[in-house]
């Protein structure tokens, strides 16, 4: 993962999109020193999407689980 100024960013945004399209580089893109977003393949969202959905039904089906997660962060 590479970290990448948003003004980079600007100056050449259709390279860094063909490199994490053709190439698979993911960029973090940040401004100073904050970290405002990511530029990741389309996969990798399509799998987050996919592991969000699949935490969603598991606490749905079993609330209980919630509150062990919420126990263990404290």
């Amino acid at each position: 993962m590479e970290t990448l100024a948003m003004s980079e960013f600007r100056r050449q945004a259709g390279e860094y999109v063909n490199q994490t399209h053709y190439v698979g580089k993911t960029f973090v893109l940040t401004k100073g020193e904050k970290r405002v977003a990511a530029l990741v393949p389309i996969k990798v969202l399509d799998r987050l999407a996919e592991l969000e959905a699949f935490y969603d039904q598991t606490t749905r089906l079993s609330p209980e689980v919630d509150g062990e997660l919420a126990n263990r962060e404290e």
